[in-house]
Protein backbone atom coordinates (compact mmCIF):
# COMPACT_ATOMS: atom_id res chain seq x y z
CA UNK A 1 0.00 0.00 0.00
CA UNK A 2 1.37 3.39 -1.01
CA UNK A 3 1.32 6.05 1.68
CA UNK A 4 0.26 9.54 0.61
CA UNK A 5 3.06 11.75 -0.59
CA UNK A 6 1.23 15.05 -0.29
CA UNK A 7 -0.86 16.61 2.46
CA UNK A 8 -3.88 18.52 1.18
CA UNK A 9 -6.09 20.64 3.40
CA UNK A 10 -9.60 21.38 2.22
CA UNK A 11 -12.46 23.59 3.24
CA UNK A 12 -15.83 24.64 1.96
CA UNK A 13 -16.62 28.29 1.50
CA UNK A 14 -20.22 27.61 2.48
CA UNK A 15 -21.85 27.68 5.90
CA UNK A 16 -24.96 25.87 4.62
CA UNK A 17 -25.68 22.60 6.36
CA UNK A 18 -26.36 20.72 3.10
CA UNK A 19 -23.96 22.63 0.88
CA UNK A 20 -23.16 21.07 -2.48
CA UNK A 21 -19.71 22.67 -2.30
CA UNK A 22 -19.06 20.92 1.00
CA UNK A 23 -20.29 17.73 -0.65
CA UNK A 24 -17.69 18.19 -3.42
CA UNK A 25 -14.93 18.47 -0.82
CA UNK A 26 -16.17 15.30 0.92
CA UNK A 27 -16.33 13.49 -2.41
CA UNK A 28 -12.75 14.57 -3.17
CA UNK A 29 -11.64 13.29 0.21
CA UNK A 30 -13.25 9.92 -0.47
CA UNK A 31 -11.96 9.41 -4.04
CA UNK A 32 -8.55 11.03 -3.66
CA UNK A 33 -5.67 9.26 -5.39
CA UNK A 34 -3.14 7.48 -3.17
CA UNK A 35 -0.64 10.34 -3.57
CA UNK A 36 -2.94 12.70 -1.67
CA UNK A 37 -4.09 12.77 1.93
CA UNK A 38 -7.00 15.22 2.18
CA UNK A 39 -7.82 16.68 5.59
CA UNK A 40 -10.99 18.70 6.09
CA UNK A 41 -10.47 22.02 7.86
CA UNK A 42 -13.93 22.71 9.22
CA UNK A 43 -13.03 25.64 11.44
CA UNK A 44 -12.27 28.48 8.98
CA UNK A 45 -15.48 30.15 10.16
CA UNK A 46 -13.62 30.81 13.45
CA UNK A 47 -11.22 33.18 11.73
CA UNK A 48 -11.89 36.82 12.62
CA UNK A 49 -12.58 39.24 9.80
CA UNK A 50 -9.32 40.04 8.06
CA UNK A 51 -7.86 43.15 9.64
CA UNK A 52 -4.18 44.11 9.30
CA UNK A 53 -4.31 45.56 12.84
CA UNK A 54 -4.67 41.99 14.12
CA UNK A 55 -1.36 40.96 12.55
CA UNK A 56 0.59 42.70 15.32
CA UNK A 57 -0.64 40.09 17.81
CA UNK A 58 -2.58 37.57 15.69
CA UNK A 59 -5.46 35.68 17.32
CA UNK A 60 -4.91 31.95 17.90
CA UNK A 61 -7.24 31.00 15.02
CA UNK A 62 -5.15 33.05 12.58
CA UNK A 63 -1.86 31.58 13.81
CA UNK A 64 -3.40 28.10 13.54
CA UNK A 65 -4.60 28.83 9.97
CA UNK A 66 -1.17 30.08 8.90
CA UNK A 67 0.55 27.03 10.39
CA UNK A 68 -1.98 24.65 8.84
CA UNK A 69 -1.32 26.21 5.42
CA UNK A 70 2.45 26.12 5.85
CA UNK A 71 2.31 22.45 6.85
CA UNK A 72 0.22 21.53 3.79
CA UNK A 73 1.33 20.94 0.24
CA UNK A 74 -1.99 21.95 -1.28
CA UNK A 75 -5.29 23.62 -0.55
CA UNK A 76 -8.59 22.46 -2.05
CA UNK A 77 -11.60 24.75 -1.73
CA UNK A 78 -15.27 24.05 -2.36
CA UNK A 79 -16.00 27.52 -3.74
CA UNK A 80 -19.61 28.74 -3.73
CA UNK A 81 -20.47 31.86 -5.65
CA UNK A 82 -22.70 34.63 -4.33
CA UNK A 83 -23.34 37.60 -6.59
CA UNK A 84 -20.56 36.54 -9.00
CA UNK A 85 -18.01 36.56 -6.17
CA UNK A 86 -16.52 34.20 -3.59
CA UNK A 87 -18.51 33.95 -0.38
CA UNK A 88 -17.42 36.11 2.54
CA UNK A 89 -16.27 32.98 4.40
CA UNK A 90 -14.04 31.82 1.53
CA UNK A 91 -12.71 35.30 0.81
CA UNK A 92 -11.88 35.91 4.47
CA UNK A 93 -10.00 32.61 4.84
CA UNK A 94 -8.10 33.24 1.60
CA UNK A 95 -7.34 36.84 2.54
CA UNK A 96 -5.78 35.60 5.79
CA UNK A 97 -3.86 33.00 3.75
CA UNK A 98 -2.09 35.83 1.89
CA UNK A 99 -0.75 37.27 5.14
CA UNK A 100 1.49 38.29 6.80
CA UNK A 101 3.18 40.52 4.21
CA UNK A 102 6.66 39.31 3.35
CA UNK A 103 5.93 35.80 4.66
CA UNK A 104 2.60 34.85 3.10
CA UNK A 105 1.25 31.51 4.35
CA UNK A 106 -0.08 30.66 0.85
CA UNK A 107 3.24 31.14 -0.99
CA UNK A 108 4.19 28.00 -2.90
CA UNK A 109 0.98 26.20 -1.95
CA UNK A 110 -0.85 24.43 -4.77
CA UNK A 111 -4.45 25.71 -4.74
CA UNK A 112 -7.48 24.26 -6.53
CA UNK A 113 -11.14 25.26 -6.54
CA UNK A 114 -14.25 23.19 -7.17
CA UNK A 115 -17.65 24.82 -7.49
CA UNK A 116 -21.27 23.91 -7.77
CA UNK A 117 -22.93 27.27 -8.10
CA UNK A 118 -25.56 29.14 -10.07
CA UNK A 119 -25.57 29.52 -13.81
CA UNK A 120 -21.82 30.04 -14.11
CA UNK A 121 -20.91 27.00 -12.03
CA UNK A 122 -18.77 29.27 -9.86
CA UNK A 123 -16.58 30.45 -12.72
CA UNK A 124 -16.81 34.10 -11.68
CA UNK A 125 -15.74 33.43 -8.10
CA UNK A 126 -12.94 31.12 -9.19
CA UNK A 127 -11.52 33.52 -11.78
CA UNK A 128 -11.64 36.47 -9.41
CA UNK A 129 -9.79 34.87 -6.51
CA UNK A 130 -7.49 32.66 -8.61
CA UNK A 131 -5.95 35.71 -10.25
CA UNK A 132 -5.25 37.31 -6.87
CA UNK A 133 -3.81 34.18 -5.23
CA UNK A 134 -1.59 33.44 -8.22
CA UNK A 135 -0.22 36.97 -8.10
CA UNK A 136 0.51 36.54 -4.38
CA UNK A 137 2.52 33.34 -4.77
CA UNK A 138 0.09 30.42 -4.82
CA UNK A 139 0.43 27.76 -7.52
CA UNK A 140 -3.04 27.77 -9.07
CA UNK A 141 -4.62 24.66 -10.63
CA UNK A 142 -7.31 26.21 -12.81
CA UNK A 143 -7.52 23.37 -15.36
CA UNK A 144 -9.51 21.28 -15.65
CA UNK A 145 -12.23 23.42 -14.12
CA UNK A 146 -14.83 21.98 -11.77
CA UNK A 147 -17.70 24.40 -12.36
CA UNK A 148 -20.92 22.46 -11.99
CA UNK A 149 -24.48 23.72 -12.35
CA UNK A 150 -27.72 22.19 -11.08
CA UNK A 151 -26.14 19.20 -9.33
CA UNK A 152 -27.89 19.54 -5.97
CA UNK A 153 -30.15 16.57 -6.68
CA UNK A 154 -27.27 14.41 -7.95
CA UNK A 155 -24.96 14.54 -4.92
CA UNK A 156 -25.96 14.21 -1.29
CA UNK A 157 -24.70 16.31 1.63
CA UNK A 158 -22.12 13.63 2.50
CA UNK A 159 -20.61 13.76 -0.99
CA UNK A 160 -22.09 10.52 -2.27
CA UNK A 161 -23.06 10.42 -5.91
CA UNK A 162 -23.35 7.88 -8.66
CA UNK A 163 -23.23 10.57 -11.34
CA UNK A 164 -20.13 9.76 -13.40
CA UNK A 165 -19.80 13.35 -14.66
CA UNK A 166 -19.40 14.69 -11.11
CA UNK A 167 -17.00 11.93 -10.09
CA UNK A 168 -14.92 12.36 -13.25
CA UNK A 169 -14.72 16.16 -12.84
CA UNK A 170 -13.51 15.89 -9.23
CA UNK A 171 -11.10 13.04 -10.06
CA UNK A 172 -9.62 15.05 -12.95
CA UNK A 173 -9.09 18.06 -10.66
CA UNK A 174 -7.33 15.86 -8.08
CA UNK A 175 -5.09 14.36 -10.79
CA UNK A 176 -4.19 17.91 -11.86
CA UNK A 177 -3.32 18.75 -8.25
CA UNK A 178 -0.95 15.74 -8.12
CA UNK A 179 0.64 16.87 -11.41
CA UNK A 180 1.06 20.45 -10.11
CA UNK A 181 2.66 19.21 -6.90
CA UNK A 182 5.11 17.03 -8.81
CA UNK A 183 5.96 19.90 -11.16
CA UNK A 184 6.44 22.31 -8.24
CA UNK A 185 8.72 19.83 -6.46
CA UNK A 186 10.74 19.14 -9.62
CA UNK A 187 11.38 22.84 -10.29
CA UNK A 188 14.90 24.04 -9.50
CA UNK A 189 15.13 26.31 -6.49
Amino acid sequence: MTSPSYRVIAFSGSLRKSSVNTALVLLAQRISPPELSIELVDWVDQLPWMNPDLEVDPPEAVVRWWQTLRDADALLVGMPEYNASPTALAKNALDWATRPPGDRAITGTVVAFMSAAGRSGGANAQTNISRVLGYLGAVMVDEPPVQLTAVGDRIDADGHTDDPAIIEAVAAKLAAVVDALRLRDAAPD
